[in-house]
């Protein structure tokens, strides 16, 4: 079975060997050196679920920038969406000490015919993900469900989850409607994974990247730079109220000119 029959069927899949293990080995440390300057600058975003470091994109371009478009991934979000979608978030994710206590659905609509997803994760494996460190809990088949798990919590249990285990550089695909939680990192080891969001081009993204600014800017590839909301922004004059997508090669080259 492969990666879309696998979405269509279960709702979630794990594609390995996306990203070497020598880049997610210097991932892995970079990601610990940014969390070290959040917690001494006192800007640290954790709980007791995970800790996270929004937009690493943007804070380490030279090393995550190009993890935003990998051509394995885009060929398969391609397929699911079937249209042009842009970047929502792209976070580092260090699981807690507790987890399985928040089961969610990440797109609020719980859209029961697959052909309509409009958002799906994409969770990097940064460090193996296995039973006893975090790995991602997931309930197949959810995902046809109809059914908002926040809208059921008074329930005493969610059965029939599994844990998403896979090593380090694997994909696990999410769909934005299927039943998930964090867990919990039982044996104290290290596991950072990289939360990405990716939506169709016309939901609202949890961040406006296209305040990234002159350098990164001039950094993008053509395809980065649909990714991150350039091509699909709202247009200004009422004239060109039908033109919100454009053609990415009608975007100008300098920054300064948008």
């Amino acid at each position: 079975m492969d990666i879309i029959e696998h979405l269509a069927t279960f709702g979630y899949a794990i594609e390995k060997n996306v990203i070497s293990s020598e880049e997610c080995t210097k991932m892995a440390e970079v990601l610990d050196s940014l969390k070290s300057k959040q917690e001494k600058k006192g800007v640290s975003y954790d709980s007791e679920s995970q800790s996270v470091i929004f937009n690493i994109h943007l804070q380490e371009p030279d090393i995550f920038l190009d993890k935003i478009s990998i051509p394995k991934v885009m060929g398969t979000l391609s397929k699911i969406f079937n249209d042009q979608f842009i970047l929502s978030n792209f976070n580092g994710s260090l699981a807690g000490k507790k987890g399985g206590n928040r089961v969610h659905i990440d797109s609020r609509i719980p859209i029961a015919n697959f052909k309509n997803t409009f958002q799906v994760a994409v969770l990097f494996c940064i460090d193996d993900f296995t039973p006893q460190n975090g790995s991602t809990i997931v309930w197949p088949f959810s995902h046809k469900s109809d059914q908002d798990p926040r809208n059921l919590r008074d329930n005493t249990a969610f059965p029939g989850s599994i844990i998403a285990s896979a090593p380090k550089g694997s994909v696990i695909y999410t769909l934005g409607q299927t039943w998930h939680d964090i867990g919990a990192n039982l044996d104290d080891s290290r596991r950072w994974g990289i939360i990405a969001y990716y939506t169709r081009w016309w939901i609202k993204p949890t961040f406006d990247f296209t305040k990234c600014g002159n350098v990164i800017y001039e950094r993008l590839s053509s395809q980065q730079k649909s990714l991150m909301g350039f091509t699909s922004r709202p247009p200004t004059p009422k004239d060109n109220r039908h033109h919100t997508v454009i053609p990415v090669e009608d975007l100008p080259d300098n920054y300064e000119d948008l």
